[in-house]
């Protein structure tokens, strides 16, 4: 990934796939595998499931989630920076509906982006 990626930053991805998906998917996600598109597919993730939450407030969404620019990757990395915060502490508990619903939906899109 071009954008660097610190350890702190792995673990905010771990601890926002493990509120997700339990610690088994979350343990897949190392400073190898993870990929820009990953990235860009966690802060997908947290804006469409925003409904369970407010975590997303924390930093302004650009126009366009989907589009793979520059632009969107440093947003969306700056998103999984802020709202893995509470995550990484284990402050935010993501309800029933949101992990096997809205979640659901982006679990194997999330996963292929791994290298």
């Amino acid at each position: 990934m071009d954008s660097q990626l610190s350890a702190e930053d792995i673990d905010k991805i771990r601890a926002i796939m493990k509120a997700f998906y339990g610690h088994s998917v979350a343990s897949g996600f190392t400073e190898s595998s993870v990929t820009e598109e990953t990235v860009r597919a966690i802060a997908h993730m947290l804006v469409e499931t925003v409904d369970c939450s407010r975590w997303v407030d924390a930093v302004p969404s650009p126009q366009d989630l989907l589009q793979p620019t520059r632009r969107i990757t440093k947003w969306a990395l700056r998103l999984i920076r802020e709202a893995g915060k509470p995550f990484l502490q284990n402050e935010v508990k993501v309800s029933w509906i949101c992990r096997t619903v809205r979640s659901g939906q982006f679990r194997s899109s999330i996963e292929t982006t791994l290298r």
